[in-house]
Formats: C-alpha cells, structure tokens, sequence
C-alpha cells in the first residue's frame, strides 16, 4: 500500500505526466499556428496568381490594327487604330515616335487624347471593332525618311508601325 501511495503521490511520476501534457498542447497549438499561416498564405497566393492571369489573358486579347498613319509637314502626327481584338476598354497610355536609327524623336505622349474616326469628339477607350485616331504635335518637324510608333496600352500590351515622311519645300 505504500508503494501505491507513494507512486500516487509522488512528484516524479505527476511532473513527468504534466510535462508531457504541456509539451503535447504547445506541439499541437504551434502546428495549428502554422497550418493557419500556410492557410491564408496558400489563398493569398492563389489569388494574386488568378488576377495576374486575368490582367495578362486580358493584355493578350487586345489586338490593334493600324489603319493609316499621317504626317503632316506642319508637324502634326495623326494615327488611325482599329480594335480588332476580343476585348473591350482598350486605352491608350502612352506614344512613341522613333527614328530609323531607333532613337526617340520627341517626349513620349503620355495619355494623348484619344478621337472618334471621323470627328473631334474626345473618346476615352476603344471598344471591340471601333476606330479611333490620335493626333500628336510633334515638338520637332520630322525630316524625311522612316520612322516607327510604339502604342502602348494600359493593360501593357505594344503595338509597332512604321511610316515614311516625305516633305517637300
């Protein structure tokens, strides 16, 4: 009986129970932890990864056609676009105008205005199957020879055509 009294009471047989019970809820509740912050990491990275699809399947869709492109001697660069893609909302954010040698011309045009084919009237996109035209002043008259546009959208897909310019005095 004094042996079962004293396994019963004795410190060492509950400090070992005890310890053991301590280690097992710091074990459990330290995976939980992490389990919860691979959770909400897994998600956040998921969802990052479906709008970086999204945005790039939406920049793949835009798809522009240069219809004509016209300088004027004065110095005036009028570009005519055509949607031609699958999606809608296609707005221009910035033009480029470089010469042969692949050097720019001038400043970029950063959020030119943007028309309606046959009119003054200001647009702000271009949906699917419309025409527009940008009409850039140019800072410097352009001498003759071959030059490129770059287009960019802002979704951040490019768009390249060359032109010639043929001035006479």
């Amino acid at each position: 009986m004094k042996e079962i009294a004293r396994v019963m009471l004795g410190k060492k047989a509950v400090s070992n129970v005890v310890s053991a019970v301590i280690l097992t809820g710091v074990v459990i509740a330290l995976s939980l932890a992490v389990f919860s912050w691979s959770e909400s990491r897994a998600q956040d990275y998921s969802s990052e990864y479906g709008d970086t699809v999204d945005a790039e399947t939406a920049k793949l869709k835009e798809k522009l056609a240069f219809e004509y492109v016209y300088y004027a001697c004065t110095g005036d660069l009028s570009v005519y676009l055509l949607n031609y893609g699958t999606i809608d909302d296609i707005e221009v954010k910035t033009v480029y105008v470089y010469d042969s040698g692949g050097a720019l011309c001038c400043a970029p045009f950063v959020g030119p205005h943007l028309y309606a084919f046959q009119s003054w009237e200001e647009i702000s996109t271009l949906d699917r199957g419309e025409e527009g035209r940008l009409v850039l002043e140019l800072s410097a008259s352009l001498l003759n020879g071959y030059y490129n546009v770059r287009v960019v959208t802002e979704r951040g897909a490019t768009f390249d055509t060359n032109f010639v310019v043929t001035c006479t005095d």
